[in-house]
């Protein structure tokens, strides 16, 4: 089958820097629009709306990253399978396991769409939610959930496109999805004079829009690639391959967010001022943490090719280029965070209780971003073993971090205070970094593959 550069990359031929400078650069540019729309709609709430409402979507922002890191995992599962398919040649094979994931995708939707609206209030009353945020809360988590389906579907569409080598085609919907949210939060906060529901509901068709876009534009791609449409909407064979690696995936990021949520709670008892000043730096230390993390994801569709194809030679190349970009740039982060904190949080709020604030926001940014270049390494190797299908230790390293900034906020917070909520991060990303550099170095993971 001829299939045309415009659809495919192909990560087993050629320079490993040219292939990964021309996969890993769009995907680290979607999903930086991705999380710039996220500190757009801070932004707005913040100063249309007001301190409170902001500490209402962080939170409301927290559970709902339960969701998305569900649906995220669960798409991992496609990922890696139909990446290491297209490195062996497979061509049937990914669609029948594009079908299916999606068929799947649209279930876990339905269910997550049905569940939000019983308990919402139910979850929120859970992690102790300050009763002055409480109304905004629940209007925000209640429509953000309503695009439930959208969400699940688009991860998986994302998947495909991803594995397949077309990383250029999701930063397209993800501009289009970064403009239609901006417009959508004008109209519904500033216009309509929605509160916190404007800005849920401005998210929600601002991905329901793209994720059609989205199945449209790959249909189209398979027709021309030559992949026939199939018999069946759902194939069980395939279905259990990639949820080998999809559940997992996913119920480790879902006990990542709920181990969120649970540190959320003790956020909670510090009152709106930290809620928001922790939801404000997070939002910023997640933004600069978008290079290693999507360049990461990007090196685990170019092992999972090499794997599939027989070549695994060429991902200890892919590994040390990078090291070096994702240390380089990280470096540059630490520096931009060090001398404007303050300027840096009170980007997103000003008014009543913004000077408390940007103090713990600022604090909050000038204890991680030492670590920043510590955090790249950890995620470049462990998205390694990701792409092998070395799914214990790619979970294992996840849980470890989250395990120990858990205990780190639940039994250190109410000795040393407020100031342990930061730090709790980065002791977790420097107890995990260890032995991911020691499981690196042995080798073990090179054996692993799941076609």
């Amino acid at each position: 089958m001829k299939i045309s550069r415009k659809d495919t990359l192909d990560m087993t031929k050629g320079s490993p820097v040219r292939v990964l400078f021309l996969f890993g650069v769009p995907v680290i540019l979607s999903n930086l629009f991705q999380q710039l729309y996220n500190l757009i709609d801070s932004f707005i709430v913040g100063n249309y709306l007001g301190a409170d409402a902001l500490a209402a979507v962080g939170l409301a922002g927290t559970i709902t990253a339960v969701m998305v890191q569900m649906a995220s995992g669960l798409a991992l599962g496609a990922s890696v399978v139909i990446a290491q398919y297209f490195g062996a040649g497979k061509w049937e094979k990914i669609r029948v396991c594009m079908v299916t994931i999606c068929t799947f995708s649209v279930g876990a939707g339905i269910l997550a769409t049905v569940l939000a609206q019983i308990f919402a209030k139910e979850i929120l009353l859970l992690v102790k939610t300050p009763s002055e945020v409480m109304t905004d809360s629940v209007n925000y988590l209640t429509i953000y959930f309503w695009g439930s389906i959208a969400v699940f579907l688009y991860n998986a569409l994302h998947a495909v496109y991803i594995a397949m080598g077309d990383s250029r085609t999701p930063l397209y919907f993800l501009l289009m999805a970064f403009f239609l949210n901006i417009a959508g939060d004008l109209f519904f906060i500033v216009t309509c004079s929605m509160g916190t529901g404007g800005s849920a509901l401005a998210t929600t068709l601002s991905q329901g829009i793209c994720t059609l876009l989205s199945l449209l534009v790959l249909e189209k791609k398979m027709h021309r690639m030559g992949m026939k449409k199939i018999e069946h909407i759902f194939d069980k064979a395939e279905f259990v391959r990639m949820m080998r690696i999809a559940v997992p995936a996913a119920l480790q990021q879902s006990v990542v967010s709920f181990g969120n949520v649970c540190v959320q709670t003790v956020i909670n008892g510090f009152g709106p001022a930290v809620m928001a000043g922790c939801s404000a730096a997070n939002k910023a230390v997640n933004l600069v943490s978008t290079i290693p993390i999507n360049w990461g994801n990007a090196l685990s569709n170019y092992v999972s090719q090499n794997i599939g194809a027989e070549r695994p030679e060429r991902i200890t190349k892919g590994v040390q280029v990078s090291l070096a970009v994702t240390g380089g740039l990280s470096l540059g982060m630490v520096a931009v965070m060090e001398w404007m904190p303050e300027a840096i949080i009170g980007w997103f709020v000003e008014g009543k209780g913004a000077e408390e604030v940007i103090r713990v926001g600022a604090a909050y940014l000038k204890v991680t971003a030492w670590f920043l270049v510590i955090f790249s390494g950890y995620m470049i190797l462990k998205s390694v073993f990701k792409g092998v299908g070395d799914m214990n230790w790619f979970v294992g390293l996840t849980l470890g971090s989250l395990g120990v900034r858990v205990l780190c906020t639940f039994f250190l917070t109410p000795l040393m205070g407020e100031r342990m909520l930061w730090w709790s991060i980065v002791i977790g990303w420097c107890v995990v970094f260890v032995p991911a550099v020691w499981h690196y170095a042995g080798g073990k993971w090179k054996g692993q593959r799941v076609i």
